[in-house]
């Protein structure tokens, strides 16, 4: 209990108010509620690419014979591989509510500025140049910099439009009128910070910020954020947060833009036909992620050899939501939260099966269709995802998953069900011996 009690101290005094301050910040904030508005466009656009991609010979050669192929193909060019252009308008949005200020000119600012730093002259074979945006920088490639601009450009957007340097309009101007002229000189110090960083960036190795960013940050940081065996540590972390009630939203909000690359560029890849970045990390994520944190799937399970009347009369409660992904009320019903009988399979049960999930995906190299990674809603069943992705092979991993997971808590869900069988036991002696003394 020392170390329980110890373990909880250090939590509560420097991790719970560090989570606490990352949650309550405002560019966390921002980046958080723009990656959440901007899935309906990865979920809305997820029926069409699965459609049009179907594994089916005869399908396959209906929809290229029909040009339907080519039309999905479209669709989801300038949705999924555009994601960037959405994401740094919601996100700029967003960090403008936040601070009170208009909805539609910051995000106007900041997605103005995005396609500014973008390279946009392309050079032909003959010699000459065109004029154009180009896919390269508004897919996987786009993503890290359209977040960290949506939130720098809305910041300078609300200091700007706050200072004395705005244009201040009477009051019989009608708001809207008033709003985008007042952002006029705000806009011109933007746009012109912006190209100037533009032009100086012409005169380095690299040529554009995209290149130098890619380079220098999103490359190693998506290296490393990518690897399974990190967002196996990472799942750990998370867990061990969990445990003692901390949740974990914030530090995965942080890692959220990392998954949303890795599988926007796992999906561009499958559309083009090419072989995909990151298929390892894809099984790891939907395996880690079995029943949610603390991959209490494997303990709901538990409770159908339940013996005590306790946790029989709470398994409807806990098992069905469990199995569509929704586990905080048995996470504080059981509770396993601060239970020091559930640390060990509430906070490695993943990690272990995470490290299985990695070295038998390394044997048998799989297919894997990652348009069902967005494509069913968070609170499908994950065998049911997990065989849309994969096949038989991938649903045999799910299914093995759960079961470590239930022989990870078995163990101790016996100690704590014996616990709850005796005390009803003693709760029902001393009914019966009051019973007799009143009678």
């Amino acid at each position: 209990m020392k170390f329980f009690d110890s373990m909880e101290n250090m939590l509560g005094k420097y991790l719970e108010p560090l989570s606490v301050r990352i949650s309550d910040n405002n560019v966390i904030k921002a980046i958080v509620r723009g990656c959440i508005a901007a899935v309906p466009i990865t979920i809305g656009v997820s029926l069409i690419t699965i459609l049009i991609n179907l594994p089916i010979p005869s399908w396959a050669e209906f929809l290229n014979s029909t040009g339907i192929f080519a039309a999905g193909t479209e669709v989801t060019n300038v949705t999924l591989s555009m994601l960037p252009i959405y994401l740094i308008s919601a996100v700029s949005y967003s960090y403008c509510k936040i601070k009170g200020e208009s909805g539609i000119v910051g995000p106007m600012i900041a997605l103005a500025v995005f396609l500014i730093l973008m390279p946009s002259t392309i050079s032909m074979q003959d010699g000459s140049s065109i004029v154009a945006l180009t896919s390269d920088y508004l897919g996987s490639k786009g993503i890290f910099l359209a977040l960290i601009l949506g939130v720098t450009v809305a910041m300078a957007y609300s200091k700007l439009i706050n200072s004395r340097i705005r244009i201040k309009m009477p009051d019989s101007v009608p708001p809207m009128v008033s709003d985008s002229l007042s952002a006029s000189i705000p806009a011109i110090i933007i746009f012109f910070l912006a190209f100037v960083v533009k032009v100086l960036f012409n005169f380095t190795e690299y040529n554009n910020v995209f290149d130098a960013f890619n380079t220098i940050i999103q490359t190693p940081v998506m290296t490393f954020g990518t690897s399974p065996i990190s967002f196996i540590f990472f799942t750990v972390l998370c867990n061990l947060l969990w445990f003692f009630g901390v949740h974990p939203a914030a530090i995965t909000g942080l890692y959220a833009p990392i998954i949303v690359g890795a599988i926007v560029a796992n999906m561009q890849a499958f559309v083009s036909g090419s072989a995909l970045p990151y298929p390892a990390l894809m099984v790891v994520y939907l395996i880690c992620n079995l029943g949610g944190f603390g991959g209490t799937l494997g303990l709901s399970l538990c409770l159908l050899l339940a013996k005590s009347e306790k946790f029989k009369s709470v398994r409807k409660l806990f098992i069905i939501p469990n199995i569509f992904n929704i586990n905080e009320p048995m996470v504080f019903g059981m509770p396993t939260v601060m239970n020091p009988i559930y640390f060990f399979p509430m906070v490695f049960s993943q990690f272990i099966t995470g490290w299985v999930a990695l070295g038998l995906y390394s044997i048998f190299q799989f297919p894997i269709n990652p348009t069902y990674q967005l494509g069913f809603p968070w609170v499908t069943p994950p065998v049911i995802t997990a065989f849309a992705e994969g096949g038989v092979l991938f649903l045999g991993i799910a299914i093995l998953a759960i079961l470590i997971q239930f022989l990870c808590y078995y163990p101790f869900f016996r100690l704590d069900d014996k616990k709850a069988c005796k005390m009803e036991k003693e709760t029902s002696l001393v009914e019966s011996d009051e019973f007799v003394s009143v009678t």
